[in-house]
Order: C-alpha cells, then structure tokens, then sequence
C-alpha cells in the first residue's frame, strides 16, 4: 500500500513537472511571436504613424480606453527600438507598463520624455523567466556603455551614469530632468526590489 502511495505521488509530481515546462515553453514562444510583430509593426510605420507616436491624445485616454487596449494586441503602438550592444537586447519597446505588454516587450511609462526629447525617457523591462527577459543582464552595464534608442527618424545614443538598487515605492527615479536622460527599470532578484540604470544623451 505504502508503496503504491509513492508511485501515486511520483506520478504526479512528473506530471506536475512536465505541465509546468509545458507552459514555460508556450508562454515564451507567445511573448517571441508578439514581440516579432511588435517589430514588424515598428518596421512598416509610415509618416503619419510616426508623427502620433507619444502624443498626448495616447497619454490622455480614459481608463476604459486603457482597459480595452489591455486586451486588444492591435492597439499596442511601437515607440522604438531599444538596443544595447554590450547585453545583446535589440527589442522593441511598446507605450505603457501594463503586465501583458511588458510579457513581450520593453514598455515605455506614460508621461515621461520620448526618445531624444529633453527629460527622462523611462523605460521598464521584465528578467523573469517565464516571460520575456530582456533585462535579465541589465546588472552588467558600467558607466559609459551605450543604451541605444532608435526611432524611425533617428537613432539617439544614451550613455549610462550610474546604476542603483531602490524599493518599489520609490518613484522618484521616474522624474522629470532638465537635460536627455534615460531611466531603465527592471525587479532584483527575488522582484522585491528594482534595479535602475541611468544615462545620458551623447551629444
């Protein structure tokens, strides 16, 4: 009896397993694909595109507005491509911070500087694995290496000035700055903190 018991438990936990990597699998290939069509999206952006991109008709929605774009892939806008050489990410980065989004790209807070612009571009990015994981190396940046922000009109080259661990509610880090600054934003190990890389604009 007691061995039947075992083999019971074993089975489930080797059933339990293969589930859990089954939805692993699933849910990083799903994040793969909508990033590849955020990407095409960006790529085939024509001029009036492009000229909507971060205006305030996007940052002044209502909620319910926002609440339908949660769950309407086709109203997610690409604002760039984020690159940076030295961690190998090339992605592309979508308006808003919401849970689907970030699954599957690098997401732009609302209300901050857009590429190139004077202020704080911020940008957050999961290193979860199950999902995207396009942060996952962000601890690895020094001072001087190249974050990279492309636009479909130009490419604007941010150098990093530092980087730093804060609590969650510590939000300041988003704040408007006078100059062209970037502030990247991902969870420390564990997600009870978040790590933040700053930079600026190389002129």
């Amino acid at each position: 009896m007691k061995k039947k018991i075992i083999n019971i438990v074993a089975v489930i936990l080797i059933v339990s397993g293969i589930t859990m990597i089954g939805a692993t699998i699933f849910m990083k290939y799903t994040a793969h694909k909508r990033q590849a069509e955020l990407r095409a999206s960006f790529e085939k952006m024509d001029d009036d595109s492009k000229s909507n991109l971060g205006s305030n008709e996007d940052k002044t929605t209502s909620k319910d507005s926002n609440s339908d774009n949660k769950n309407n892939q086709s109203n997610v806008k690409p604002i760039a491509l984020l690159i940076i050489p030295k961690i190998d990410i090339n992605v592309a980065v979508g308006e808003g911070t919401d849970d689907d989004l970030l699954r599957y790209a690098v997401g732009h807070f609302k209300n901050t500087a857009l590429p190139g612009e004077k202020g704080n571009l911020c940008l957050a990015g999961h290193r979860n694995f199950t999902y995207a994981e396009y942060f996952k190396d962000l601890n690895k940046l020094e001072k001087n290496d190249e974050i990279i922000v492309k636009t479909k009109d130009k490419e604007f080259t941010y150098l990093v000035t530092t980087s730093f661990i804060v609590n969650p509610d510590e939000v300041d880090v988003l704040s408007p700055t006078k100059d062209e600054t970037i502030t990247l934003v991902t969870c420390t190990i564990g997600a009870k903190q978040r790590l933040i890389v700053k930079g600026s604009l190389k002129k």
